[in-house]
């Protein structure tokens, strides 16, 4: 049987309608507990999250067009940001994240907000592949010598 989500690392818990043995029926939250909701998640999981990642927290209790439409709102908020390699973390997690290696990057989900934060970069390094790879590097360089010292 697949691995039911509780949300127990939730501040603000789904209500629960009804729940047995099998089944679990919970009611469906407002844009501003999604907000809250998503947030936790990121927060709990202490790094950001692919859409992937966030998609299969969030199964069963909303659909894809709106956790889409909730991404927004934070990264509109400026609660979010969308990293360079994809995935959706808090606004402190930027400066430390190191980005993961992908297959393919797909739109950015805000592509203003995601030019304005990563474009020169981007631009100077030629590709999102070589600023991708240029930020492990830096990243993973300045890890190392603060824990030599």
């Amino acid at each position: 049987m697949e691995k039911v989500n509780t949300f127990k690392d939730v501040r603000k818990k789904p209500k629960i309608i009804y729940e047995d043995e099998e089944i679990m029926v919970m009611k469906a939250p407002s844009d501003e507990e999604l907000e809250e909701i998503v947030l936790s998640i990121i927060e709990s999981r202490g790094r950001p999250l692919t859409w992937k990642e966030l998609r299969k927290e969030l199964s069963g209790l909303v659909g894809e067009d709106r956790l889409r439409k909730t991404l927004l709102k934070l990264i509109d908020k400026d609660l979010v940001v969308e990293m360079i390699d994809g995935t959706f973390g808090l606004k402190d997690m930027e400066a430390t994240y190191i980005p993961r290696k992908i297959k393919k990057r797909v739109r950015p989900l805000s592509p203003k907000k995601f030019r304005v934060k990563w474009g020169p970069l981007i631009e100077a390094r030629g590709s999102i592949s070589a600023a991708i790879q240029y930020l492990k590097e830096a990243r993973s360089k300045k890890l190392s010598s603060t824990a030599v010292n």
